[in-house]
């Protein structure tokens, strides 16, 4: 039996969260929403690669943060933009199995969230 993949429409369910998550070895939390998609979606790994990038420089100049994973086929592109839209970091993923075309999580105050959860 096939299990059932992660979609849009189920993340859009997420309102705020009943607790925080810790996914990665690195002082990072997150929402339900955000955990769910890592269980779901199978994308633990993308939460250590967000996890990876947090630097005291860098959560010092953009206390907030707009990670976005774009996939197409089986490769994909991370961007880490400011709370203007400004592409800070970018890193390309050569293989990915990620079951979304697109996806956008929200970091501010060492937590990871859902645009749904805010």
């Amino acid at each position: 039996m096939e299990e059932e993949k992660l979609t849009k429409e189920e993340l859009s369910g997420f309102t705020g969260t009943q607790q925080y998550h810790r996914l990665t070895m690195l002082p990072l939390n997150c929402t339900d929403g955000v955990a769910y998609v890592a269980e779901k979606g199978k994308a633990f790994w993308l939460m250590d690669a967000i996890a990876s990038y947090q630097t005291r420089a860098l959560v010092e100049a953009y206390p907030f943060q707009v990670w976005k994973l774009t996939v197409e086929g089986t490769k994909g592109v991370l961007v880490m933009e400011d709370q203007d839209g400004h592409a800070v970091k970018r890193q390309n993923i050569p293989y990915t199995d990620f079951p979304l075309d697109e996806i956008t999580f929200y970091l501010t105050n060492n937590v990871l969230l859902l645009p749904s959860e805010n």
